[in-house]
């Protein structure tokens, strides 16, 4: 019996270490960062290129109060939104101290779209922000509200290939994932949407279920509290495999579309900013992240973790770049 105890913690020990791995959010002493000296010594201020309430609000909020326990000081989101987050990152860019007291929440491959797109005309560059860490990485996901006519993604592009140019398709805004994601659909479907740009999730979310719109390209967590209140459902996700919470929603590759398209979401501070400040924070936020608290507010908000350091971060935010000038040429043709 004591040994049957034993086995049966170890399996329970084994199975929370490769949960943490996955995550990339297990410790390791050798990268665990110094406390730099008086720092921080004063709230922290986290800016938000988005209206409050969407999914990238929701996922700062939830950070913001894990990670207050991990430095001592409180951490405060700031909603600043406009033009899928230019504006915040312009006042970002021009205003936000090296010193360690603001960072920014960053929507990638948006920030791309928004720096390399010439027609933006973008007070900022790539070179201006010092990547920390990476939080979230939300995956896309097609939504329309109860009442709609399509019931599969089949009944959606077989109406917009009958009626080309007039089934209205909402994202949040130019040059984000989700319209990057309707214009791969429109390619690889063959197919032509009537594409509304909107500024955030909740103002898309509230012009489908009013029927302005008539589908709703975005992200799973900003989707699902109107999913499980049963006054919309989910078409599509688009991933690899099905969403562990939704596992009666088929993924765009079921469908025959080799589409997979997500939000993914860090934080910035101003380039010249200490490393050492950078190298704590990065470390605090991992920790934060590791909170089984935080991990289970996030699974019921629908927002999936995915750990970056540094280092790691910052390579993924150059392999976007040319990825992102090839998306922005096609819908600016």
């Amino acid at each position: 019996m004591i040994k049957e105890d034993f086995m049966k913690k170890r399996r329970i020990q084994c199975l929370s270490v490769c949960l943490l791995l996955s995550l990339g959010l297990l410790w390791a002493p050798a990268w665990a960062a110094d406390k730099p000296k008086d720092y921080p010594n004063k709230p922290i201020t986290i800016q938000i290129g988005f209206g409050a309430g969407g999914s990238s609000d929701v996922g700062v909020r939830l950070l913001a109060d894990s990670l207050k326990k991990v430095i001592g000081q409180p951490v405060l989101a700031e909603n600043k939104p406009g033009a899928g987050s230019q504006v915040m990152l312009t006042d970002f860019k021009n205003n936000a101290k090296p010193d360690g007291y603001t960072m920014a929440l960053i929507n990638i491959p948006q920030l791309q779209t928004i720096v390399f797109d010439p027609t933006r005309k973008a007070l900022f560059s790539m070179k201006d922000f010092q990547p920390v860490a990476n939080h979230v990485q939300d995956p896309g996901a097609v939504l329309v509200r109860k009442e709609s006519p399509y019931k599969t993604l089949e009944d959606l592009l077989n109406d917009a290939k009958a009626r080309p140019g007039q089934v209205k398709a909402s994202t949040t805004g130019i040059g984000s994932d989700d319209h990057l994601a309707v214009l791969d659909v429109e390619r690889r479907a063959k197919v032509k949407f009537n594409t509304i740009h909107l500024k955030d999730t909740p103002t898309a979310l509230t012009r489908v279920l009013g029927g302005h719109t008539d589908v709703d390209f975005d992200n799973i967590g900003g989707f699902l509290p109107t999913v499980d209140s049963g006054l919309a459902r989910i078409l599509a996700v688009m991933m690899d495999q099905r969403y562990p919470d939704l596992p009666n929603v088929p993924t765009f590759k079921e469908r025959g579309f080799d589409l997979v398209s997500s939000s993914t979401r860090g934080y910035i501070f101003p380039a010249g900013t200490p490393m050492e400040i950078v190298r704590y924070m990065e470390q605090s936020i991992k920790k934060a992240m590791a909170d089984p608290e935080h991990m289970e507010r996030m699974k019921k908000a629908g927002l999936t973790l995915k750990f970056m350091g540094v280092e790691e971060f910052d390579k993924f935010l150059e392999s976007q770049n040319d990825r992102a000038k090839q998306l922005i040429a096609e819908y600016r043709k």
